[in-house]
């Protein structure tokens, strides 16, 4: 039959199936195009997900090392801090306890012979006895902070220790001091000596953030399971500076008039001789919780 369609007819069908299958060639290729296109953009968007994760982790790592580096340099500062000290201590904490001691027992001696004396010339002599303390404070935080002496521990209860400590520390009648210290708590073996200044400081530390007044609570429990005992003293002052909190245990940092910042560095150095260790729990606003944690004397 197709020899009956004349010629220009069958022509014409021809050109029409040869375009027919361009276009349809057209459109597969259409359709592999968009295919490579959806792939590629695919591909693309997988890379870029992963350069972003890389360069994530890259800055994880860059923080790290980072914080290494800020830390290293601060433990260097810190050791170069304590050689100074050294140095000092060795000339000055000595030479400046001998005159304490003398000027120390002329005042004792004046409060003996001078006991008629009027209030004027008492509060005088309490001054200048409080100062000469303060001074041998100062001398002792000062050795203490670059050479701790070895421990002489004893078995102690820590209610004994705490209010013996209590008794030395200069409490004004502004501030309420509660004590909670279970009787049942086990005994602990420790330097009385060393312990007795470490929480004289914390609790001179609490009193002297509540200028206004206020509370100190002394709380302690026991990890049967870690056989530890831990001392919270907590008061409820201002709390401490966010920016302040990465230096309290560096020599020689302070925020107060007449300190040198030692104390919290005695602090963690007697801990850590007796086998403890310190926290600190900061309350912008609301007050600061230290604890010192030691092992029961059965496991130190």
């Amino acid at each position: 039959m197709e020899g009956d369609i004349p010629i220009e007819l069958q022509q014409k069908i021809d050109a029409l199936e040869r375009r027919n299958k361009l276009l349809e060639e057209g459109l597969h290729q259409a359709e592999r195009l968009r295919q490579m296109c959806d792939q590629s953009a695919q591909e693309l968007k997988a890379t870029k997900a992963l350069l972003i994760h890389q360069g994530e982790v890259l800055e994880a790592r860059v923080q790290e090392r980072t914080q290494l580096l800020l830390a290293a340099q601060e433990d260097l500062v810190r050791k170069e801090k304590l050689a100074l000290l050294g140095q000092v201590a060795d000339t000055v904490g000595h030479e400046l306890r001998n005159p304490l001691g003398v000027m120390n027992n002329a005042v004792y001696f004046l409060q003996a012979v001078l006991a008629d004396a009027d209030a004027s010339v008492k509060e005088y002599l309490g001054i200048i006895k409080d100062e000469i303390a303060e001074a041998e404070r100062i001398v002792s935080d000062l050795l203490d902070a670059v050479r701790t002496k070895p421990p002489q521990p004893e078995d102690v209860t820590l209610a004994g220790l705490l209010q013996q400590t209590l008794r030395k520390c200069n409490v004004p009648p502004s501030i309420t001091v509660h004590l909670d210290i279970p009787t049942t708590l086990p005994a602990i073996r420790v330097d009385p000596a060393q312990m007795h200044q470490v929480f004289w400081n914390l609790i001179t530390n609490g009193v002297e953030a509540m200028p206004q007044g206020g509370t100190l609570d002394i709380q302690a429990h026991e990890d049967p399971v870690d056989k530890t005992v831990t001392v919270c003293i907590k008061d409820n002052g201002g709390g401490i500076a966010p920016e302040h909190l990465g230096k309290l245990f560096q020599p020689l940092f302070t925020t107060k008039v007449r300190r040198v910042g030692l104390g919290l560095v005695v602090v963690k150095n007697l801990t850590q001789a007796n086998g403890g260790r310190v926290g600190v729990e900061n309350m912008p606003g609301k007050g600061c919780a230290f604890t010192v944690t030691l092992l029961t004397a059965a496991d130190s």
